[in-house]
């Protein structure tokens, strides 16, 4: 599907990518980061190390010469995870990982934060060890329960008094509906109150500030269509319509593929939903979802526009990549799975995926900041991201997330 108005921010004509005149050089030499598993440099449904230094808040601070001081989590990661092949994972414990490096931190990211969890949940201390969100919480804004009851991520920020700040936050508050049961997205009132004291907060704690808005969940690589789905069963996709009470514009999830192989011959319709989380997203349901997105950026870009802030348009970015692809060393990269866009989850990029949201970042600062970050070299990332994998590789997969990854990733969410 071409989404033909794909930048709400053009729309409004809101977006700010040129510098006011008179305006002085951002300073980046104290940068803060403030957001979700994005902003943390998640992947694979796991913190760890070897993607944190991969994040594109990881990638802007180098191109920036300036360091984040990464709260970097070593192997075996948090959770731990045991992939074999992209087709096959499972998470092996959720035992807590001491970080390596305990300086403090400038990025701030909690994966698994929603808007309201950023403004309003402090850390505790101890952390609660059935909740990896808290856990992760804790080792990152209150290592060592050095606080108690420990910081919220925004007060956080704040404390560290940002010369610049990059915000980018409210993928979950639309993702959770596609991860778990019984779930909506946050309404459009409570996140534009959340996200509007959230910038408002930064707006005046710091010189710079930068958002981002909100990329369509529905278009990552968790999801599969109908079509997608005939062509991994080898089915007509007429018959895949006809024999799982599938229609058009309704997706699956990774839990569609064991319930399809638990029905053997006795092939019945798919259910909506089972123990472990949805199975099919009626395509009413993603209308919504696309409609809410659409509803947080323009929020966003209002809240840009009202604070003086740089608004970097991701939900255009992504929506591009999805219909076209981006040519990368000679061979096109997609937001398919193992497209090479996006981490075996499904819904956090590759190294080579986070260079090119970095990129999308440092033009967008560059034009209205007045900052003169130079660009990653997306191509030599390219050359040693071990998730762009050989078309044989790829052409040998399942060709959808792994159930284990989908556990994974709602393990640590689901709380």
């Amino acid at each position: 599907m071409l989404h033909k108005c794909c930048s709400v921010t053009f729309l409004l004509g809101l977006i700010v990518t040129a510098p006011i005149y008179g305006q002085k050089k951002a300073d980046l030499s104290n940068l803060v980061v403030v957001g979700d598993s994005l902003s943390a440099g998640y992947q694979n449904s796991q913190l760890i190390d070897s993607g944190q230094v991969h994040g594109y808040a990881n990638v802007i601070a180098t191109q920036a010469g300036v360091d984040l001081y990464l709260p970097l989590i070593g192997p075996p990661g948090y959770p731990q995870v045991y992939a074999v092949a992209p087709s096959y994972a499972y998470v092996t414990g959720l035992t807590p990982e001491p970080r390596l490096d305990y300086r403090q931190t400038l990025d701030v990211a909690v994966p698994g934060f929603t808007v309201g969890a950023l403004v309003g949940l402090p850390s505790s201390c101890p952390p609660d060890y059935s909740n990896p969100i808290d856990v992760m919480a804790v080792e990152i804004l209150n290592p060592n329960c050095s606080i108690h009851p420990g910081p919220t991520e925004l007060a956080e920020a704040v404390s560290l008094k940002p010369t610049t700040a990059i915000l980018w936050v409210g993928s979950n508050d639309v993702l959770f509906s596609l991860l778990f049961n019984s779930t909506d997205p946050t309404d459009i009132g409570t996140f534009y109150t959340e996200h509007s004291l959230a910038t408002t907060t930064l707006a005046h704690a710091s010189k710079s500030l930068v958002l981002a808005n909100i990329p369509d969940v529905t278009r990552t690589a968790y999801l599969t269509s109908v079509p997608d789905l005939a062509a991994i069963l080898n089915l007509p996709v007429a018959t895949v319509y006809a024999v799982f009470g599938l229609h058009l514009g309704d997706m699956v999830t990774p839990y569609a593929f064991p319930a399809i192989q638990a029905m053997k011959t006795s092939l019945t319709h798919l259910p909506d939903s089972g123990p472990q989380g949805p199975i099919v997203i009626r395509a009413a349901r993603i209308l919504q979802i696309r409609a809410t997105v659409v509803a947080y950026n323009i929020a966003i870009a209002i809240e840009a526009a009202f604070s003086g802030a740089t608004l970097v348009d991701i939900y255009s970015l992504f929506n591009n990549l999805a219909d076209h692809g981006v040519v990368v060393n000679g061979r096109t990269l997609t937001t398919d799975f193992m497209g090479g866009l996006f981490s075996l989850d499904g819904v956090h990029p590759t190294n080579t995926g986070y260079a090119i949201i970095a990129n999308e970042f440092i033009k967008t600062m560059n034009g209205s900041l007045r900052t003169n970050i130079p660009l990653a070299n997306v191509g030599l990332i390219s050359l040693t991201d071990p998730l762009i994998f050989p078309p044989i590789v790829r052409a040998a997969s399942t060709g959808h997330v792994d159930v284990g990854m989908a556990d994974a990733l709602r393990s640590v969410l689901g709380h």
